[in-house]
């Protein structure tokens, strides 16, 4: 068997081998892991026992198969408190009810905006420019841009600093940015104006909690035709604001419990 060859050193392979376990919560023989990684069965054997080694993974013991453990249970709690897109969910759906467009909502991540849960309405014809674990470079797209743009200066210059090549395969300049920047402190949502996909536009509020955190932004995505400043500023701003504050409201019941 021919191991992936771009997946190369220790901390990768790891990461590899929860994935794989991760699409599989009952477990997976030694066998099926080998066959799902592409890895060679000494290469797995290897990388399972440093995972149990450190609690990640354990061995059923009646099965025998692998299943990934607690600790990262409890790994995952940390880094993401509550589960951002699942407690969203009911309100995506009903944005996307009212608007019957598409509606996104991204988590940031380091200097990447990702996208966690995507809701399509009733219009016929969808936006969907991004699908849910889809990445971009925070600044760059609506949902990306809001975030940036509720950041600190310090972040929002450090950020300008790591993507400055990434945001350049967008054809996004820093002037660009700062314009966007300036627009956003006076409209309070970012908005992407046919800029990624011609044809389409889309606008995005932050979800801030009530300490001040940033956890998201939900945006709207669909065709130029339907952006109109009229639509925008009295349908779905107004409906994306109380779906922006009942979620961080949400967020702050979960952590305060």
């Amino acid at each position: 068997m021919t191991e992936i060859a771009a997946i190369t050193g220790s901390i990768p392979r790891a990461a590899r081998i929860i994935d794989v376990l991760t699409k599989a919560p009952d477990g997976l023989s030694l066998a099926q892991i080998v066959a799902e990684s592409d890895f060679s069965k000494t290469t797995v054997f290897r990388v399972l026992a440093n995972l149990q080694d450190v609690g990640y993974v354990f061995q059923d013991l009646e099965s025998r198969q692998y299943r990934l453990g607690q600790k990262l249970a409890r790994i995952s709690q940390t880094a993401c408190r509550t589960d951002i897109a699942a407690i969203s969910k009911r309100g995506m759906q009903r944005l996307a009810a009212l608007t019957e467009d598409t509606v996104f909502l991204s988590i940031p991540e380091g200097a990447a905006a990702i996208c966690i849960s995507r809701a399509t309405g009733a219009f016929p014809i969808r936006t969907l420019t991004l699908n849910v674990g889809d990445t971009r470079p925070l600044g760059v797209g609506a949902g990306a841009l809001a975030l940036y743009c509720s950041m600190s200066r310090k972040e929002r210059e450090t950020i300008q600093r790591i993507n400055k090549n990434w945001m350049a395969d967008y054809g996004v300049s820093e002037a660009e940015l700062a314009a966007d920047y300036a627009v956003f402190q006076k409209t309070a949502y970012a908005a992407n104006f046919g800029r990624i996909v011609a044809g389409t536009s889309a606008i995005s509020v932050p979800v801030i909690t009530g300490k001040g955190r940033l956890v998201a932004a939900i945006a709207i995505g669909a065709i130029d035709a339907r952006m109109t400043p009229e639509r925008i500023n009295t349908v779905l701003i107004p409906a994306m604001w109380q779906e922006a504050t009942l979620l961080a409201q949400r967020i702050d019941e979960m952590e305060q419990g």
